[in-house]
């Protein structure tokens, strides 16, 4: 068996060496205006939409380097074609890589190709990317699985290096784009896999990560009801593990009704944040090139009709309200524009995407778009800030009630973690639809000690209380065992819509605030997540009716906020919000 297994392994690097040997012969010296990029993941970057008419005409200087050998469309592993999907394998269909190569072409000059090597297989974890893993990790596997896996040699990452350098043979290697997470959803170890995946392709490709930058894709995201969107807040974290690391917004993008994977109008604009971040990285603008010859339906899927009205924003002072953005296209879809918009106005301040609502006054904000074919959108939007105004506070819709309390659960990402064996006071005012109760568990997420489900294994069990339906404010003093980062509110038992306020964690007997907007006052709530495979949802709601709240905030001369509507009890120099005033210590 042992001879056997080498045998094939000795027939399939000779094969490689033959296509290698193939396309040098073809192409001569590599070619340095022949950009490579290697894409890995799961079922997402295979692909799982029906590729539609738009999608068949593709560039020629699109090229994408057979990982496989099928036959419909006809290709030979270790050989390039044109970029026409399915690329990954015979019976995907759109994926990732399709309209990143698609918009890289129209962006860079004629004379510059761009070519993908994508090695992806449907459902399979980070771990079936480690060489020194992923026998075992076969082992475990269904048959369907073992077999999709071994299209690959049964080593998805080895024949992406093998593919790699047969490419490098023709190009330059430019990139890495990753999109995988739903298999190892909310696991805090999948970043440091990814980082020994990179760093060992570097290593085994010869490459500089200042040259060789990481694209790593969000999942579905919440906003759209994302069954793994919790894993985003790990993604958001491969930047400070992975410096050269780039995280691609999911934010709107369509997806398919299992809630996992995107729609072909969803791959197509992922596929264009995916370009749009590798342009960036290379200084190089977000415009196709003036010269460049349009598909006419192609065009119009690049080509923005307008900026969708933005509907007037009332803000109470003290208070701030995220921006948004909406677009239609002129094929008819519509994208999630936020992220790419810029927001400016002469009457008020705008910070890290929210209009600030410092004094009570009207006035105007605009939103300007530049689309790909170098078009100038605008769209006013009506902004009232006002001394009155109702509460807000943080609704998590929790549906039906669970039998454990970690059936349902939210977190607040904290804005410094804990320090071991200090004592905190952990308080929040909450309300719930019907009377159950809650419990608060304080987790380390960036420790190394995991459970068996890949989370953290450093939690701190708190006290539970009773939630009734009217507002009270619960408190936890207790000492840290672990450099906690994050407050785990455990709710399983709360069914309805559970109601959230003025939630403060502050060093007992000090004056930082480690909740960033525990009023609320502001709508954004990145810091707060929930498990929304269990179909829990989040948002900011007016909520008139909070008995604790009904006092404002001039009979509360003592509370201070600062400018991201976290309370100080002892500000520094700088602008901060007293009495509903702005007012500069």
């Amino acid at each position: 068996m042992f001879k056997l297994y080498n045998m094939k392994k000795l027939i399939a690097s000779f094969v490689l060496m033959l296509a290698g040997a193939a396309a040098w012969a073809q192409g001569g010296s590599p070619d340095p205006n022949f950009y490579i990029y290697l894409c890995f993941g799961q079922s997402n970057m295979e692909g799982q939409a029906t590729p539609e008419t738009v999608d068949q005409t593709v560039d020629p200087r699109f090229q994408v380097l057979a990982a496989q050998n099928f036959s419909n469309p006809s290709r030979t592993m270790g050989q390039w074609y044109t970029a026409t999907p399915p690329i990954v394998r015979q019976w995907a269909g759109l994926g990732m890589a399709d309209y990143f190569g698609r918009t890289m072409v129209a962006a860079l000059p004629s004379n510059v190709k761009v070519g993908v090597i994508d090695v992806a297989v449907g459902g399979i974890a980070i771990e079936g990317f480690m060489s020194e893993k992923v026998a075992e990790y076969i082992a475990g596997q269904e048959q369907w699985m073992k077999d999709l896996i071994s299209a690959y040699g049964n080593d998805p990452y080895q024949r992406m290096v093998d593919m790699a350098k047969i490419a490098q043979q023709a190009g330059v290697i430019k990139g890495i784009l990753l999109h995988q997470g739903e298999s190892n959803n909310g696991q805090q170890a999948w970043l440091q896999n990814v980082n020994t995946i990179y760093n060992r392709l570097l290593t085994d490709l010869n490459l500089n990560a200042e040259d060789v930058p990481l694209f790593a894709g969000e999942t579905v995201n919440a906003d759209v009801g994302g069954t793994c969107s919790l894993h985003n807040t790990i993604i958001a974290q491969l930047p400070s593990v992975i410096p050269t690391a780039h995280v691609i917004p999911s934010n709107g993008c369509p997806c398919a009704s299992d809630n996992i994977h995107f729609t072909a109008a969803g791959y197509r604009t992922m596929g264009k944040r995916y370009a749009y971040e590798a342009l960036r990285t290379m200084g190089l603008e977000t415009k196709a090139q003036a010269d460049y010859v349009w598909n006419n339906a192609l065009k119009k899927v690049y080509s923005l009709n307008s900026i969708d009205p933005i509907s007037d924003i009332t803000i109470r002072v003290g208070g701030s309200k995220v921006l948004t953005a909406w677009g239609t296209f002129d094929d008819g879809h519509k994208e999630n524009l936020t992220k790419e918009v810029e927001f400016s106005s002469n009457d008020f301040a705008i910070s890290n995407g929210k209009v600030i609502g410092s004094e009570a006054k009207t006035g105007i904000v605009t939103a300007t778009y530049t689309d790909f074919l170098g078009q100038i959108h605008t769209q006013d939007i009506n902004v009232t800030v006002s001394d009155d105004g109702p509460n807000h506070v943080l609704v998590i819709n929790n549906g039906t009630v669970g039998t454990n309390p970690w059936d349902k659960e939210a977190f607040c990402k904290l804005e410094t973690p804990m320090v071991a064996g200090k004592k905190y006071v952990i308080k929040a005012t909450m309300r719930c639809d019907n009377n159950g109760t809650c419990a608060l568990w304080p987790r380390w997420d960036a420790s190394s000690n995991r459970d068996q489900w890949g989370n953290s294994a450093d939690i701190q069990y708190l006290d539970t209380y009773n939630v009734t339906t009217t507002y009270e404010e619960l408190t936890w003093t207790f000492t840290a065992n672990y450099p906690h980062d994050v407050l785990l509110f455990a709710i399983g038992k709360l069914g309805g819509n559970v109601y959230i306020d003025d939630v403060s964690c502050m060093e007992v007997g000090g004056s930082v605030e480690m909740v960033a907007n525990g009023s609320f006052e502001s709508d954004d709530i990145s810091n707060w997540s929930v498990l929304s495979w269990t179909g829990q949802t989040l948002k900011v709601i007016e909520d008139a009716t909070s008995g604790i709240k009904q006092v404002t905030v001039t009979e509360r001369p003592d509370v201070i906020y600062d400018l991201s509507g976290r309370r100080v009890n002892t500000p520094q120099k700088g602008v901060y919000i007293v009495n509903g005033k702005a007012v500069i210590f």
